[in-house]
């Protein structure tokens, strides 16, 4: 998979994409649709996009689950962090700070990782995991290796997309910004050794 994670970089900083390559990528970024069952609680890794948050509320509704939101990066946009910023969204749409379970140490996707399975091991086994598409293979490959190393065997999880605007998944290989971030999540996957 190395190999081929490689191969498509080199394609994009070449700007010489085939069909079959869009085809590949489209599969490994966007090919996120878990069936959900019996889940008991929902992980929202934050992000400066209120998309996240917006897919994670209306599960928790459809549910009736609690959100553990995860990120504390400052957004200097919005002059406050990443969960302060979900955490609102999530009381103005309904929900009480008793649905929410806040994480605000994590600045990467290893750290939301690590950071929420201390808050969720032995209390929850079935979480529903939101974040970008494009981002969603990390997140589950980063995941998997902290189960692995820590030896938990009792956590199921779902994958949920929330769809970027930024990354649109049918038209991604023609605007530049949304293959740069593309070619940034194949990038990280080498860099943080989720591949071999």
């Amino acid at each position: 998979m190395k190999l081929k994670i490689k191969y498509l970089i080199t394609k994009l900083n070449n700007d010489n994409l085939t069909k079959d390559d869009i085809r590949e990528i489209n599969s490994l970024m966007f090919n996120f649709h878990d069936k959900i069952t019996s889940p008991d609680l929902i992980l929202v890794l934050a992000s400066s996009s209120i998309k996240r948050i917006e897919k994670a509320v209306e599960l928790a509704k459809k549910y009736h689950l609690k959100i553990l939101i995860s990120g504390a990066n400052y957004l200097s946009k919005d002059r406050m962090y990443e969960y302060e910023k979900y955490y609102i969204y999530a009381i103005t749409h309904g929900l009480t700070k008793d649905d929410l379970i806040l994480e605000s140490i994590s600045h990467n996707t290893k750290e939301n990782i690590i950071n929420s399975l201390k808050l969720i091991k032995g209390k929850y086994h079935n979480i529903i995991i939101i974040s970008s598409s494009q981002h969603l293979l990390r997140v589950k490959l980063t995941l998997e290796k902290e189960l692995q190393k820590k030896k938990i065997t009792n956590i199921n999880y779902y994958l949920v997309p929330s769809y970027a605007t930024l990354v649109p998944k049918d038209t991604w290989y023609k605007e530049e910004k949304a293959k740069e971030i593309i070619k940034g999540e194949l990038e990280r996957l080498i860099k943080y050794r989720l591949i071999k």
